[in-house]
């Protein structure tokens, strides 16, 4: 990787290598600082003959070194296994998003392809093999044909010996919008689910985290911690703003990051997916236009993610011969030659630098770092509502319903078309910041509810009703933080009731952004249990000339209740 500070640096240091014994430990010492299962996506869909060999063609700006190949070759599903064993790979998550009998059976053959090439590889040779599923709910929005794949799945893949098995059971990734999240499961699986961008979802998955595809935010699961070099689909004409590979750097944190947590795994976003550029595997642009990967000198370097891979994957059973490594924080090189780590003042040529956690050396990685934001509970909270629908929406308690009531009074159960209500997404407060003023703040995981109307040519309400029961505290209080996402709109109202009656009213108009905080005293109820209904609907809206009755979203941030107003 490019560090400008490292090479001046080393240049001012010894450049005769010397053996540093005193902070060399015994491998298993070092290994047992990193102890995840470490899991990685793998394309299935590449073909290497018409039709479908276009998809190398028309999706990709990088081209592996094993040239245009058929994802059910045997040779290179051979290959790419043996290297992702010796890299210190777990399992292989084989990406079976995009319909099983798709591409006219491909996708299908190729997966059966890569269990027998493995199923015949010499036992402790290949890495065990999982299946990604969803493109039935994503797609098709079909609970059904979701369970016939998972059936399929089950008895024709989940039965064999390199099947991978977690926590006593075969591991099946479901990748679906975050919305069918807990809609559908299987107890003969481990599910864990999987969204484009982690952003999307993890405020909805915090128990498991998510396992793919984009991880694009920290997740506050203990359970995974995912990793990426980059991601990019503009070139495929997507309107997504790219993450840069910084050569190398974005990569090296994240699993600088896995290091610290030491998860129960660590997963990779992809080995051969140039389609969205999340792929690691050995590549050589496709033009001159295209970046190339390169060394820290400048030069081209097609393995080099390969590379940064197995020197991270690697550390679970120690250094690796011939390999560099740096504590973060440092500017002492090292290189793991016969056994030992000796100081060094080069830079390597086609090799990156395994930056590691500082203290990791030494065998005890050091996670304190100045300026860390800690997260102090507030103790004034009794009842958190979004944690209340967040267990609703994973089946957990039947606390939550929902209807619509249109302006013609006719009354509708559950939400009717055009009616959200929904945890906050990312993409929601990006349009609300992207209108407001960019000196604001922008607290970007603020959790909350996003609310949005009934649509069904007519102005209407979308009312969602929670019963709780509140504690016999002295002061009780119901605070919210409103948010109004579109400018454009002139207004969006949100009522809110505690067992009927009318307890607040707002008409939230003009920029777009968060407003001031709300707080409702309903001391009055202690030790009840109540009804608490938020009510949104339309007021009118201008948009260019021509009145709409749906365009606008509120947003219900931080929805608490608390014994004390701060």
């Amino acid at each position: 990787m490019r560090k400008t500070g490292l090479v001046v640096g080393l240049i001012s240091l010894l450049l005769v290598a010397t053996p540093v014994y005193a902070e060399q430990k015994e491998k298993t010492d070092h290994a047992a600082l990193f102890t995840s299962q470490i899991g990685i996506w793998y394309t299935v869909w590449w073909d290497d003959k018409p039709p479908y060999g276009s998809h190398w063609s028309d999706w990709t700006r990088y081209r592996p070194l094993l040239g245009d190949y058929s994802s059910g070759n045997e040779d290179a599903i051979r290959a790419h296994m043996q290297w992702m064993k010796k890299a210190g790979i777990d399992f292989v998550i084989l990406d079976d998003t995009n319909g099983h009998g798709n591409d006219n059976g491909n996708i299908a053959e190729h997966i059966d392809q890569v269990f027998r090439v493995v199923e015949s590889m010499p036992a402790g040779t290949a890495p065990s093999l999982a299946l990604a599923i969803g493109y039935a709910e994503w797609a098709r929005n079909d609970i059904r044909e979701q369970q016939a794949e998972a059936d399929l799945v089950f008895d024709r893949y989940a039965q064999s010996p390199v099947y991978y098995q977690w926590k006593g059971k075969p591991l099946l990734v479901n990748y679906t919008a975050p919305s069918w999240f807990y809609k559908w499961k299987d107890d003969r699986f481990s599910v864990r689910f999987a969204t484009g961008k982690v952003s999307d979802g993890a405020p909805v998955a915090p128990d498991t985290g998510l396992w793919g595809w984009v991880f694009d935010r920290e997740q506050a699961s203990g359970e995974v911690v995912g990793v990426n070099p980059g991601w990019d689909t503009a070139h495929l004409g997507r309107g997504t703003t790219p993450i840069p590979r910084e050569d190398g750097e974005l990569y090296s944190k994240m699993w600088i990051n896995a290091l610290k947590k030491n998860p129960e795994a660590v997963i990779i976003s992809s080995f051969n997916d140039f389609a969205e550029e999340t792929a690691i595997e050995a590549a050589e642009p496709r033009n001159e236009a295209v970046p190339a990967y390169r060394d820290a000198y400048g030069d081209p370097a097609p393995d080099w993610y390969q590379k940064l891979t197995e020197g991270y994957a690697g550390l679970k059973a120690g250094y690796k011969e011939g390999f560099y490594y740096k504590e973060e924080q440092a500017s002492q090189l090292y290189r793991f030659t016969n056994g030992q780590l000796v100081k060094t003042a080069e830079l390597p040529h086609q090799l990156p630098v395994i930056e590691l956690p500082k203290g990791f050396m030494k065998g005890k990685i050091k996670t304190d770092q100045p300026g860390r934001d800690k997260t102090v509970p507030n103790k004034w909270v009794v009842l958190d509502l979004f944690d209340s629908w967040r267990n609703h929406f994973k089946g957990l308690n039947q606390d939550w319903s929902y209807r619509t009531l249109l302006a013609s009074d006719a009354e509708i159960p559950g939400l009717s078309n055009g009616a959200a209500f929904e945890y906050i997404q990312p993409t929601e407060l990006e349009l609300m910041y992207s209108q407001s003023d960019a000196t604001a703040e922008k607290p970007l995981d603020r959790l909350g509810f996003k609310a949005h109307p009934a649509w069904m040519g007519e102005n209407g309400w979308a009312n969602a009703d929670v019963r709780v029961t509140l504690p016999r505290d002295k002061k009780l209080y119901l605070t919210y933080i409103p948010g109004k996402v579109n400018t454009a709109s002139d207004g969006i109202s949100l009522t809110v009731y505690v067992n009927g009656e009318q307890a607040a009213f707002d008409w939230i108009d003009g920029t777009a952004g968060w407003k001031a905080k709300r707080a409702i005293d309903i001391s009055a109820y202690a030790g009840q249990t109540v009804t608490i209904r938020y009510k949104v609907g339309w007021g009118k809206e201008v948009l260019g000339g021509e009145a709409t009755p749906a365009y606008d979203s509120l947003l219900i941030g931080e929805p608490l209740i608390v014994s004390r107003t701060q």
